[in-house]
């Protein structure tokens, strides 16, 4: 996937435009305090602005990625933080702790049923005992509603003298026991065009349940998005807070 390579250095600005960096850092560290979370590891964490926000808050945090691109720029972005290349089904800390984040569809890239299984059973041992697991799942209602949606314009942006235009657009590929969507993207860069495809799967919050409760974790919270709003069922995202049991 070409985003986490051949674009890395550009990622964060491209992405950008449809964050809200400040919301989720207050997200994230308010479940944090209310949980007592001190130590954390980030899975996903591309180019490393949640970890260096949370670093600066006074947690001790580990970002991974499993691109090595992507951990090179957050290494030389923040050196004063800690990257690691590391897959989010296989990776295993030194020692447990506290608390995880998964978010931004990070967790979609896992397709098939056994990687989920292994996802939640690395997960679990890479907490404490009651540690927080924080998951953000893109949500498959309006994906399999919409079925599909042309090539678009989504951004328009200027990182120093580079100009680039990404356009986005998406098909259902599969919809039977299990939800997949193919993401298209293009990217003009001044003269170049660089494609870019990514498969995803996507859920439905009565399957990821099932996928929860045999991972031996507690659903605390379930929301809409990072300013805590309630899950609607055509939302975009589902946003779990879970706890290891």
């Amino acid at each position: 996937m070409k985003l986490y390579s051949d674009l890395a250095e550009y990622y964060f600005e491209i992405e950008k435009p449809g964050r809200r960096l400040d919301e989720e850092i207050h997200f994230i560290s308010e479940v944090f305090k209310r949980h007592k979370i001190q130590t954390a590891l980030d899975i996903g964490c591309g180019s490393g602005e949640h970890v260096k926000d949370l670093q600066g808050m006074g947690f001790k945090i580990l970002g991974i990625d499993a691109s090595p691109q992507m951990v090179d720029i957050a290494k030389k972005r923040f050196p004063h933080c800690k990257f690691e290349v590391g897959k989010m089904e296989d990776y295993k800390l030194k020692s447990p702790v506290d608390g995880i984040v998964c978010l931004f569809g990070t967790f979609n890239y896992l397709t098939s049923n056994d990687e989920i299984k292994t996802y939640f059973q690395n997960a679990y041992k890479n907490l404490k005992t009651a540690g927080i697991l924080i998951l953000d799942v893109w949500n498959a209602e309006p994906i399999k509603r919409i079925k599909r949606k042309p090539l678009g314009l989504v951004a328009n942006i200027k990182i120093g003298t580079t100009n680039i235009r990404r356009n986005r657009g998406f098909r259902l590929t599969r919809a039977d026991d299990q939800t997949m969507v193919e993401v298209n993207y293009v990217y003009h860069l001044d003269k170049s065009d660089i494609k870019d495809k990514h498969v995803m799967r996507v859920f439905y919050p009565r399957e990821l349940e099932t996928s929860i409760k045999d991972g031996k974790f507690e659903i605390l919270n379930q929301f809409g998005g990072f300013s805590g709003e309630k899950f609607r069922r055509f939302g975009g995202r589902i946003l779990y807070v879970l706890k290891k049991k």
